[in-house]
């Protein structure tokens, strides 16, 4: 399916940069949305990944709607985490990145139907080491960016570790 771009009431367009990962992630993703939400006095690009596969294995249903909500001075700061649309059920022991809350300043959005999942690319949420750890590149195919923290994203949330 192709990218759909949905800039709502804003003003503000996406970036060269940011469009540019965009069609990167949808090469992974197939459905993406891009828009603007604000919450508080912040608005983030979000990016809607409608219907991601999950693990039978793991849940009892078999997709679900991430987004990720990118600050505004993104990519020099990757986003905190991810959101599911549901609070889904995990089979067995559970899965503690899962915790229905928002830690690390990431907006919580449960009372609009989006559950945090603690998810990023190494380095825990310190922030110093989040900044070692998050690398993009002038060429966002070279580095860091939309697709691989989707694929990040969508390992852990399937992972049964």
């Amino acid at each position: 399916m192709p990218l759909t771009l949905n800039p709502g009431s804003s003003e503000l367009q996406p970036s060269k940069r940011v469009l540019a990962e965009l069609k990167l992630l949808e090469k992974t993703a197939k459905n993406v949305i891009a828009g603007y939400k604000t919450s508080g006095e912040t608005q983030y690009m979000a990016v809607l990944v409608k219907a991601m596969p999950l693990s039978s294995k793991k849940f009892t249903v078999t997709s679900t709607d991430l987004l990720f909500l990118l600050p505004p001075d993104y990519p020099r700061l990757p986003p905190v985490g991810c959101y599911l649309n549901y609070p889904w059920e995990t089979l067995g022991e559970g899965d503690h990145h899962f915790t229905l809350q928002s830690y690390y300043g990431a907006p919580f959005l449960s009372e609009e139907g989006w559950y945090w999942y603690c998810v990023g690319l190494g380095g825990g949420f310190n922030r110093d080491r989040w900044l070692n750890a998050w690398r993009p590149h002038k060429r966002p195919e070279n580095g860091h960016n939309l697709a691989t923290l989707f694929i990040t994203a969508r390992h852990a949330i399937n992972s049964e570790d």
